[in-house]
């Protein structure tokens, strides 16, 4: 009986410790419980120290990511957050639409989904593809998503 009761605080404290966020793919909002316009504070709080920060420039000014296992949070020319981006399959739409799932299921349970190929590779968006909007993009190769991107088109 003891064994089942630590057992049982041990789930307990798991279901305490998890954030209702956890894992989430909310399309047009954020992945993980972070999103855009998100400070780097607030990020920092929600997910604790990244497993690495990357900081540089490109053709758009400066940049900051901050990376964690399986998601890739970017600040574009400030501190707040112009993207999120997973490569992980734990993350997932409340449909269950994440990485590794078939273009065909793609479609069919995210709503407003729109796909073209661009040098044959597969690219899905709930959006407008204009500069200053917020979109969700998909990435499918060889059938199935392999990125999902919550950002801000940037040009």
């Amino acid at each position: 009986m003891k064994r089942l009761s630590g057992f049982a605080v041990t789930v307990a404290l798991a279901a305490v410790a998890a954030p209702a966020h956890a894992g989430v793919i909310v399309p047009q909002h954020g992945i993980n419980g972070v999103g855009v316009g998100q400070t780097e504070r607030t990020v920092l709080a929600r997910l604790g120290p990244p497993v690495q920060i990357r900081r540089g420039s490109n053709e758009f000014g400066r940049y900051q990511e901050l990376r964690y296992r399986g998601l890739t949070v970017s600040m574009q020319g400030g501190r707040r957050v112009t993207s999120v981006t997973t490569r992980s399959s734990v993350h997932r739409t409340r449909s269950g639409v994440g990485v590794g799932t078939t273009l065909a299921v793609l479609k069919t349970k995210v709503h407003g989904v729109q796909c073209t190929t661009f040098s044959g590779i597969r690219h899905c968006v709930v959006g407008v593809e204009e500069a200053g909007r917020q979109v969700t993009a998909f990435l499918v190769r060889r059938g199935r998503v392999r990125v999902v991107t919550v950002g801000i088109v940037i040009d």
